[in-house]
């Protein structure tokens, strides 16, 4: 008990060290910080799994995030313009295992997916992709940050309605059977 504390406590440290690397570059650049505060603070975790996703217009993150300082420069947004590729970056910790084989050394085994879906700003749904993998097979290292495996991207084109849409990831941890939702905003500007 006292180990998945501590385990906890150091994976909510690594996230408000990463929100004080994110301000601090922004205040530096002379952006309102307000914004990406809200992102940065997306962390949501249940039953000691955890997880975030940060949007994002740098489609580095994906080769970069795990090499030292990379979260520094990495730059979550709320708003984008139309025809910009936007970049869904969806971090874990912690998925449930279970026991894989028979031997004096147990494997563990993890199986999270995730549904994205967007909602627009007159509260259609505009996107739905479902029964996507964050991960599956072997456990990741217990107190890791790990970045899902697949990821999703959007684009709005002309014919997308300006204003604020609600992008929306549920988590299934299918070990554990349960779920964890987070929702960001993203305003659309022309």
């Amino acid at each position: 008990m006292k180990t998945q504390t501590l385990k906890k406590l150091a994976l909510l440290c690594f996230f408000a060290l990463i929100a004080f690397d994110v301000q601090a570059d922004i205040l530096a650049s002379g952006q309102k910080p307000k914004d990406i505060i809200g992102q940065v603070g997306s962390l949501e975790s249940k039953n000691g799994f955890s997880a975030q996703f940060w949007m994002t217009t740098d489609e580095q993150i994906f080769s970069t995030w795990a090499k030292p300082g990379a979260i520094r420069g990495l730059k979550p947004i709320t708003a984008v313009r139309r025809n910009t590729p936007v970049f869904l970056a969806l971090f874990i910790a912690n998925p449930g295992g279970r026991s894989v084989g028979k031997s004096t050394n147990p494997r563990f085994a993890s199986d999270v997916s995730f549904d994205l879906y967007v909602i627009s700003p007159n509260g259609t749904l505009s996107l739905a992709f479902q029964q996507r993998t964050a991960w599956k097979g072997t456990s990741p290292s217990p107190g890791l940050v790990y970045l899902a495996r697949d990821r999703g991207t959007l684009n709005f084109e002309a014919i997308d309605a300006l204003g604020e849409y609600n992008v929306v990831v549920i988590l299934h941890d299918n070990v554990r059977k349960m779920d964890l939702k987070l929702t960001r905003k993203l305003e659309l500007t022309d």
